[in-house]
């Protein structure tokens, strides 16, 4: 039986924060802490989470500032080193994890820019880093006068609300996930004109920078992903040396764990997270 709780914890700048843990009922093996996407929140990932806890998985996430039931307007935040930072703060939140134990961080989406920014900046203090269909460049080519708009407004109205105009159907093959998304009340479009150029700016600066990561890495994206582009992550795996391991999911979609099949994509992350402990 799977062990359900919710947490409010405080950030540094006095953001209310909203987390969420799954544990497993014997002793668990290892903590994931798991880092959400664009426009939605931890408890999508519940059905995910207690198939990682009936593997001995604690699971632990927390809503980012400005999404699901964390404070801050809707897709906003004053600065994206600040969505960076709330990692490390949570990860140090006593109360939630228990950091003798080995932990692992695994990032989607937008999720998974924000934890490998994290990664970069944090190593040797987690057992390893999954990211699942980061968010390196879009897989579509934005219009130019949107982005040299969105820099504009970054300087003169930051919180400016926009819609980030994904399109829903891109997600996953699973309509029932999709009419979930569709009257999930915690969902939303919008997008600040700081985040969306701070996002972007990010995920460029990733591949820019690439090189080899000192920490075991598991780089996870579907072929068929409309939303993220796969060839990035496949270049940033390529480059990023002998540490990091490629897994291309052939036809699925962007949210590999919702879509037909995913018990294999969880399988896969629940046996390599195992191999990093027994290689250490």
């Amino acid at each position: 039986m799977v062990k359900h709780s919710e947490i409010q914890w405080i950030a540094s700048d006095g953001t209310n924060m909203h987390a969420v843990r799954w544990q497993p009922d014997t002793e668990p093996k290892m903590v994931l802490c798991l880092i959400h996407g664009l426009g939605e929140h931890s408890g999508r990932y519940s059905p995910m989470a207690e198939y990682f806890a009936n593997f001995g998985v604690e699971v632990v996430s927390f809503d980012l500032r400005g999404h699901g039931k964390s404070a801050g307007p809707r897709g906003h935040t004053d600065d994206f080193s600040l969505m960076v930072a709330d990692i490390a703060e949570f990860l140090n939140q006593a109360s939630i994890i228990d950091l003798d134990k080995p932990h692992f961080i695994y990032g989607h989406s937008l999720g998974g820019t924000l934890a490998l920014k994290y990664a970069l900046s944090h190593t040797g203090q987690y057992k390893g880093i999954v990211l699942s269909a980061p968010l390196f460049k879009p897989a579509f080519e934005p219009p130019k006068w949107k982005i040299v708009l969105g820099r504009w407004l970054q300087s003169w109205w930051p919180s400016l609300s926009l819609s980030n105009e994904v399109d829903r159907q891109t997600l996953t093959r699973d309509k029932s996930i999709l009419e979930l998304c569709e009257l999930d009340p915690l969902v939303h479009d919008r997008i600040s004109a700081k985040l969306g150029t701070q996002m972007l700016e990010a995920g460029e600066q990733l591949l820019q920078d690439v090189k080899e990561v000192s920490f075991p890495l598991l780089m996870m994206h579907g072929d068929a992903d409309g939303l993220t582009c796969h060839k990035s992550s496949v270049m940033f795996a390529e480059q990023s040396g002998q540490a990091c391991t490629l897994k291309v999911w052939r036809d699925f979609y962007h949210e590999l764990h919702h879509e037909p099949g995913k018990e294999d994509v969880f399988d896969y992350t629940i046996d390599w997270m195992k191999r990093q402990l027994q290689s250490r």
